[in-house]
Order: C-alpha cells, then structure tokens, then sequence
C-alpha cells in the first residue's frame, strides 16, 4: 500500500491510501491484512510433489523400450505438475482478507478479481469456527454476517481466527464509540463535593 496525494477544489492536499486493487478512503486504514493458514498451500503442494516423485520413480517400468515415447511423457507430465504448483501458489498469495476501520474486505483472483466487501456497520453477527485440525494447526473460519442484502462474507482457512474475531469485533465497538474493556474512570476530588466515577461508553 502507498501513500499519494491529491489536490482538492479548494487548493488543500489530502493523503489517499491506494492498495493495488481497493481504494482506501482517506478517513480509513488497514487494521490487518491476512492470507489464507500456509496448510491452504503447503498440503496440495506436498501432494502434487508426492504424485510427480512416483510418477517418475514407475513410469520408465511401465514403458520399458519406448525411450523416446518415456522422455517425451515424464516432461510432459512434470511441466504439468510444475503448473498446477505454480497456480495453486499464486491462488493463495492473492487471496487477501483486510480489516479496516470502516470496512471488512475478501479480494481474490490471480488474473480477474472478484473483491467483496461489508460496511462494519451493517454487520450483524461474527461467527468463529475451527475443527480438531484447526485446534491443532491454528486455522479456522470466521463467516461475518450483515444486515439487508449485503450478505455473508466467509474468511476462509484463517490463521488464529480466534484473535481475529476478537480484531472484529473491537473494530465495530470502535465505530460504535463503544470502549467495554476501559474501566471507571475517577476524576480528581474537587471542593465542591465528592469524586465523580464516569464510566467510558
């Protein structure tokens, strides 16, 4: 993300925050940017390398005689694999998830994106969901939920999707102007009567 800076009508500059494919507002900052858990890329990769190896290893068997034939298949087939390795990598590397202040945003797509996004303050429900490899790896899913028609958004195969949540939901009390973690606040005793305990809302 980069920082510019543009002339208004009226002869000030105001700073604009451009991410290679959103506007950001010039009221509005990024909170967090996350990919997808590494697990997302590392097991189809560990996967394809694993079939790429035993193709290799048992294919000269299978076409015993037929060198040329063979030499032409095993380069075929490992620039195959070598693509669809390649893809797969590119697919998750551009599959972003922003927080901002104002807004939660899913940009995907290596070529043509698709980018979706909800205003925090149409945001109804923050769900958080992980299974026993999720438990055990740190990934989970949080599935945002908003009012009207704007829809459900699912941050899909999130690291620490716990902590998150948490990032979420504190970025919508924020916008509220609602701060639960302050405690009372005292102010200084004053001559006129006791101290006054207001509490932050």
């Amino acid at each position: 993300m980069r920082k510019i800076l543009n002339r208004r009508n009226d002869g000030r500059k105001r700073s604009l925050y451009i991410s290679p494919i959103f506007l950001i507002l010039p009221e509005e900052r990024v909170i967090f940017k996350t990919h997808p858990h590494w697990l997302f890329v590392v097991v189809p990769e560990v996967g394809l390398a694993a079939v790429d190896i035993l193709i290799f290893k048992f294919l000269p068997f299978l076409l015993e005689g037929q060198a040329i034939f063979q030499q032409t298949i095993l380069l075929l087939l490992g620039a195959a694999c070598s693509f669809v390795m390649t893809v797969i990598f590119l697919d998750w590397i551009c599959i972003n998830y922003y927080l901002t202040n104002l807004r939660l945003i899913e940009e995907r797509g290596i070529i043509g994106k698709r980018i979706m996004s909800i205003w925090l303050d149409k945001v109804q429900d923050v769900t958080c969901k992980f299974g026993i490899l999720g438990r055990i790896f740190g990934f989970g899913d949080i599935e945002i939920q908003s009012a009207g028609t704007y829809g459900k958004i699912v941050f899909g195969f999130l690291p620490s999707p716990r902590e998150l949540q948490q990032k979420i939901e504190r970025a919508i009390l924020d916008l509220h102007g609602q701060h639960p973690f302050r405690g009372p606040q005292i102010q200084p005793k004053s001559d006129h009567g006791p101290p006054v305990h207001r509490v932050a809302r």
